[in-house]
């Protein structure tokens, strides 16, 4: 009898211990009504270009004619306009300037520019100063059309985000996959994200407000968000079966001492 009464305290204690309490389910729970936090966060890095980047490039000047020759995309017999030409990843692919392993890209008549080690502000100078060799007061406008985010783990919609928003913070997105499941473990999210030298990891925990100071509250392209589970998700999962255990186990001892 002592020992079913002590395997009942065993499996009730048990289930106890995996709930959460509230301070595990509020973001920053040590922030303070009305709290200035100077400094934070910190400014945004500046994205620099790498190999296999993506390129949308953009080359204006006082001829619709000549702009043709530059932007084949905008040419007569192409129809549906930027929209259409840059509006979803395939034509993304299909219509952007992708960065070869040599750093380059490969524009109409101006031929090959180096961008890959400078930021987007740089390579559109790179690229004014070549199409002034064609053009005279030719604007410029380079974007990063490979900007893309993984979100992985205890989120609702776990998948590939696209963003076109240079300050993407990982609340962004963390909202874009709908937010945290019920089984999710907001002290331990995950950021991953690959550098020159290779993958470089950060730890946050959206508890604290510590982690708005974090190198990965802004996301960058190609970072890897995961949110890891709760360490007792298993019990909450079997939940269930312990309760009809339980109950099994209740009906039997109930029956023993009639018995």
């Amino acid at each position: 009898m002592n020992k079913h009464l002590l395997l009942i305290l065993l499996v009730v204690g048990l289930f106890f211990s995996s709930c959460k309490t509230s301070k595990d389910l509020v973001y920053l729970n040590n922030t303070s009504d009305e709290e200035l936090l100077e400094g934070i966060p910190g400014a945004i890095a500046e994205y620099v270009i790498k190999t296999n980047d993506n390129l949308y490039v953009d080359i204006q000047s006082m001829s619709p004619e000549v702009d043709a020759m530059f932007n084949p995309t905008k040419s007569a017999g192409s129809t549906g306009g930027t929209q259409q030409n840059f509006g979803q990843p395939s034509s993304q692919y299909l219509n952007g300037f992708l960065v070869d392993l040599s750093g380059d890209i490969s524009l109409p008549i101006i031929g090959k520019v180096g961008v890959a080690g400078k930021t987007l502000h740089q390579a559109q100078t790179a690229i004014e100063e070549k199409a002034a060799e064609y053009l005279k007061d030719a604007t410029v406008k380079v974007k990063l059309l490979s900007f893309k985010v993984t979100v992985l783990g205890e989120v609702k919609s776990p998948g590939v985000y696209y963003n076109y928003n240079n300050n993407m913070t990982v609340l962004d997105g963390i909202s874009m996959a709908n937010g945290i499941t019920d089984y999710g473990r907001i002290q331990k999210v995950l950021v991953m994200r690959t550098t020159d030298k290779g993958a470089k990891t950060y730890r946050l925990d959206l508890t604290n407000k510590k982690f708005l100071s974090s190198g990965a509250f802004f996301l960058q392209p190609n970072d890897v968000v995961y949110v890891e589970p709760d360490k007792y998700k298993n019990v909450k999962l079997n939940s269930p079966m312990y309760s009809l255990f339980l109950s099994t186990l209740s009906t039997l001892i109930l029956l023993l001492n009639v018995l």
